[in-house]
């Protein structure tokens, strides 16, 4: 422990010493694109199963995707491994009532996050707050998490040419799947919907990973990237399918753009939520206008980018949130930093780059339903 540093009374770190003693190793951990890849890679963990799985998705679609991965859940429960599931009532509103009942009768624990009741007024408050979390966790010795769901559209081998972008983040460091393994529990806890855990339900109390070589430790995540964007004097890279800035994070993009911050905000050429679509262009435009340069993702087979990637000077980053309200205040949702720029980040980037356009104001036209939807850009 450097000399001088005064430790909090509850034994957290000061922030800027966390991230000092983050910078110590290189990191330990991966970065897929490739949907395929990312899947046999949970697959193959999930089978290599010895004590339990714990797995938590936004949205489990009933497809090819999602039945191979409930008959390796099944086969896990036959072979008496513990298996828990989290899946989200809204991601995943199209799933057949009885999806899991296979691993359910085996012993597996299944929750649904804020499950639908109707004629309930408590279900109304919690309605826009989702669990939006992509997260694996096998035997506390590996764990996955980043932007993929469980769902046809990110292969290739079963969507084509055309499949969704995404960047999965695996590591088997023993310290970063702990704190995966934390962020699982408290969702789970959330989604038992026991009276005790209600009052979890309207805080979201997200957190970011800073993590190199053995070392993560965990931080708010809205202050975390607060005080990393007010400090960011070279470049900040945000590359989302929701782009919806609100409040300091409008305004710390303007304020770096007047001095002189480069500002790059790649946004996939079409979305799958049009109307967000139209309210992340509309924003977008206005930062164009103050200097910011804005790529459009989708290549020759007009892929969409759900990809969540972010570099903030030397500090890079991924996991299920975007660049809005719902992901940095409503949502439960995760973001794994690292202090490095270069290596499989570079990758990504360029990769992103390489597929994407140069956009102009007129790629950015918005109708007027765009303006209307400002005022409750809150709910994009």
């Amino acid at each position: 422990m450097p000399l001088g540093v005064e430790i909090h009374p509850k034994g957290r770190l000061p922030l800027h010493v966390a991230e000092m003693l983050c910078a110590v190793r290189q990191p330990a951990y991966e970065l897929l694109t490739e949907g395929d890849v990312y899947y046999a890679r949970m697959l193959r963990a999930i089978r290599g199963a010895r004590r339990h799985v714990q797995i938590m998705m936004y949205i489990w679609q009933n497809d090819r995707i999602g039945r191979l991965f409930l008959k390796a859940l099944e086969r896990k429960c036959r072979q008496g491994t513990q298996v828990t599931i989290v899946v989200d009532a809204i991601g995943s509103f199209d799933l057949p009532r009885n999806f899991f009942a296979p691993v359910q009768r085996l012993g597996a624990s299944v929750y649904m996050h804020h499950r639908w009741q109707l004629l309930s007024w408590q279900w109304l408050r919690y309605l826009i707050r989702r669990n939006h979390r992509k997260l694996l966790v096998v035997d506390d010795e590996v764990a996955f998490t980043g932007g993929f769901n469980l769902m046809r559209e990110a292969s290739l081998r079963h969507f084509g040419h055309g499949r969704w972008l995404d960047v999965g983040f695996v590591t088997r460091a023993q310290q970063p799947v702990w704190q995966l393994r934390r962020q699982f529990q408290n969702a789970c806890r959330r989604a038992s919907h026991r009276r005790w855990a209600t009052r979890l339900l309207l805080r979201s109390q997200n957190k970011v990973i800073l993590f190199s070589g053995r070392r993560a430790i965990s931080f708010s995540m809205s202050r975390w990237l607060k005080r990393r964007l007010r400090k960011a004097h070279k470049k900040i890279v945000i590359a989302v399918p929701y782009f919806v800035p609100y409040g300091f994070y409008w305004r710390v993009l303007v304020r770096k753009l007047k001095r002189g911050v480069t500002v790059d905000i790649i946004l996939p050429a079409r979305s799958d939520v049009a109307w967000v679509d139209q309210l992340s262009f509309f924003l977008a435009r206005r930062l164009m206008r103050k200097g910011a340069n804005i790529y459009l993702y989708g290549g020759d087979d007009a892929r969409f980018s759900h990809a969540k990637f972010y570099m903030i000077d030397g500090y890079s980053g991924t996991g299920s949130a975007n660049y809005d309200y719902r992901s940095l205040v409503l949502n439960l949702d995760t973001l794994v930093f690292t202090p490095q720029s270069k290596g499989a980040w570079q990758k990504v980037h360029e990769e992103m780059l390489q597929n994407s356009q140069r956009a102009a104001e007129a790629d950015l036209n918005t109708g007027w339903i765009a303006r209307l939807l400002l005022a409750v850009r809150w709910l994009a």
